[in-house]
């Protein structure tokens, strides 16, 4: 069994860069968005097993970043969400992951962070397979 990924980024650059890790390792990714109204209707029909979520994504159809993190936590608990964010701000990712978020990553990628994100992934998802792609952030 793949793991099912779907990465919501208002960024093309970052959902680039995402996936590619993600792939790497052994993700499916499923689907991908650059707005949250978009995130929520994506997550309903493809029922990933992971989100990437940007706290910056675009607001509409009455959904913003927070709306859609509790739609997914409300609908599907068992739905692993890493919140993805340009700021260092430790409340930033206090709040998050206090509601429930897997994780947290900075939007600069670098590879600690990507390979930070990619641990405890493979913590849930043991099935993953590190590939030297991942590790490194390629």
């Amino acid at each position: 069994m793949s793991v099912r990924v779907l990465i919501a980024d208002c960024s093309p650059a970052a959902r680039d860069v995402i996936r590619q890790h993600l792939e790497c390792g052994g993700c499916e990714v499923v689907a991908e968005t650059e707005t949250a109204r978009q995130a929520i209707d994506l997550f309903r029909t493809t029922r990933p097993h992971v989100v990437t979520l940007d706290v910056g994504l675009r607001s509409t159809g009455g959904y913003d970043t927070v709306s859609v993190f509790r739609t997914i936590r409300r609908e599907s608990p068992e739905t692993s969400i890493v919140i993805v964010n340009a700021s260092r701000h430790p409340y930033d990712a206090q709040v998050f992951i206090r509601e429930g978020a897997l994780d947290f990553a900075i939007e600069s990628f670098d590879s600690y962070t990507l390979e930070l994100m990619w641990r405890r992934l493979s913590e849930i998802y043991p099935e993953l397979k590190r590939s030297d792609g991942a590790a490194s952030g390629r």
